[in-house]
């Protein structure tokens, strides 16, 4: 498959614990061309990639990103224990800026950044905003916020944030004014979500999750997805069309 069709689902989550370093860099030196990850704060307010509510998964530790400090995170291992046993024991949980000089290596690679409600929910929309903006306006050309906050991402763009891409909560959110008032450069949505048939009249460029199968990927495509999200981004990658 093209490039140009796939997004790395926290990169290539398949080989690697997901939302690392080496699982961004292993897409991209892939051929990865679009890369998603999450982000959230530390209780000091840095900026560090996360999915998870709680650190049980990734980490083996109790708590949340939020409720510890980034020293006391730097401490911890993003291994994803149940995949992976402790093969990579000693992966730290990477900040914001980290991934950011990683891209420079790939100038491109379009990043988008899933700014996790979570962190919405806890700092409010100023502060995540800032505490993001610090380290990512390099990437100001490519690299579009993405949310299920989508008053985040409506207070990013009062801020010139010049994209963003709402992730829909149902199907029905598409056609609402706040949907319409972001002026998104993408949506994203759950391919549970999508009504049957073809997607071509649909006038917002569509992302969809999570796809892991050659044959539903150029399914959606031809219905006029513009891109498939996948964990399996390597694999896709030299599958045959």
């Amino acid at each position: 498959m093209h490039a140009e069709h796939l997004v790395a689902h926290r990169g290539w989550q398949r080989r690697y614990p997901e939302n690392t370093l080496v699982a961004v860099r292993g897409a991209l030196e892939a051929g990865a061309r679009y890369v998603e990850v999450d982000v959230q704060l530390s209780a000091d307010r840095e900026p560090v990639l996360f999915h998870d509510r709680t650190l049980t998964r990734i980490c083996k530790q109790r708590g949340a990103i939020h409720v510890h400090d980034y020293k006391t995170l730097q401490q911890f291992s993003a291994y994803e224990p149940e995949r992976f046993g402790e093969k990579f024991l000693g992966t730290p949980i990477p900040h914001l800026r980290d991934l950011v000089a990683l891209l420079a290596e790939f100038p491109d690679a379009h990043l988008y950044l899933e700014i996790k409600r979570t962190a919405v929910l806890k700092f409010g929309n100023a502060v995540v905003y800032d505490a993001v903006l610090a380290h990512i306006d390099a990437l100001r050309e490519r690299c579009t916020l993405i949310s299920f906050a989508h008053a985040f991402l409506q207070y990013a763009t009062e801020q010139s944030w010049p994209r963003v891409g709402p992730v829909l909560n149902s199907w029905q959110e598409i056609e609402t004014a706040a949907i319409a008032q972001l002026k998104p450069d993408v949506i994203f949505c759950d391919t549970l979500q999508l009504p049957a048939g073809d997607l071509h009249a649909i006038r917002f460029s569509l992302v969809v999750y999570e796809v892991q199968d050659v044959a539903i990927a150029n399914d959606l495509l031809k219905r006029g997805i513009a891109r498939v999200e996948t964990f399996t981004v390597g694999e896709l990658l030299v599958a045959e069309v």
